[in-house]
């Protein structure tokens, strides 16, 4: 559990949002092995909904979800509980997604394939910049 101990008990919690079973199962494997609380969606309002019951520290979330599209949602759920640092997946990602995306404080945009590691340095790079070295 790499430095997750100095990470403060409350920020320790991940949302996946991915219509796609084996892709959310790749990033929930990848990220349980460090320790974090995972939560799992489908969907842009089922996101919208765990965000308002359940703390949630890093949103990691497929671009076009079937319902709403990420960004949309992003915006939505950073309304309604307040800015919650969001890592976008896709498989087709436009420089107008991308734009979108940074205009709604994305952290960044990871394109499919990715491997479960570029995911968990990504997560940790974030979780670097928002609470300092965790080593």
């Amino acid at each position: 559990m790499r430095g997750l101990l100095r990470i403060p008990e409350s920020h320790r919690s991940i949302l996946v949002a991915d219509h796609d079973l084996e892709v959310r199962e790749l990033l929930i494997r990848s990220l349980e092995r460090d320790g974090f609380s995972i939560y799992e969606a489908t969907a842009g309002r089922e996101v919208i909904d765990l965000a308002k019951k359940r703390i949630v520290d890093i949103l990691i979330m497929e671009m076009n979800l079937p319902d709403l599209d990420g960004v949309h949602t992003l915006r939505v759920v950073n309304q309604l509980v307040g800015p919650i640092p969001c890592i976008f997946i896709g498989s087709e990602l436009s420089k107008e997604m991308w734009l979108n995306a940074m205009m709604e404080n994305a952290f960044a945009l990871l394109q499919m394939p990715f491997s479960g590691e570029v995911v968990r340095r990504t997560v940790w790079e974030l979780i670097h910049r928002r609470f300092g070295p965790t080593l």
